[in-house]
């Protein structure tokens, strides 16, 4: 698994009006069962959240077919975490986006990797910060 400690320019958090960062990736190898339970995913997306010390304004789940993937979503008050299933892969994808540094996205997604058994994870890490510099001005490009 891939851990990658995030910092604004100067290495400061503090620079940075939005704080937001968004942990994603690939699991394969899972328990196919419960990649088809939408019951148990929507448990682990809520704890999930609770481990990342965010909290849960609604959850909800799109089951494709009897024996298809689930796509579950949980929207928390600082964005968003979603599991989406290929249980005939024993394949998932996961999002954890979180704002505010007060959260433990990485947690979450190590979280949801272990209760699906995933057998190998990539994992990667955006930062999704809006930074202000000294003179501030803010990161990005111009879009003419």
């Amino acid at each position: 698994m891939i851990t990658q400690t995030l910092t604004g320019p100067g290495g400061r958090e503090g620079n940075a009006l939005v704080y937001g960062v968004h942990v994603y990736g690939n699991l394969y190898g899972c328990n196919k069962e419960l990649l088809k339970d939408e019951l148990y995913l929507t448990k682990i997306i809520k704890e999930a959240a609770d481990v990342a010390g965010a909290l849960v304004v609604s959850t909800f789940y799109y089951k494709f077919g009897i024996n298809g993937g689930i796509s579950v979503v949980a929207i928390v008050a600082e964005s968003h975490i979603s599991i989406h299933t290929w249980p005939e892969h024993e394949y998932a994808t996961v999002d954890v986006y979180t704002c505010g540094n007060h959260t433990r996205p990485m947690a979450a997604f190590e979280y949801i990797a272990k209760s699906l058994n995933a057998k190998k994870v990539e994992v990667f890490v955006s930062d999704r910060s809006y930074y202000s510099n000294i003179n501030g001005e803010t990161r990005g490009d111009e879009v003419s």
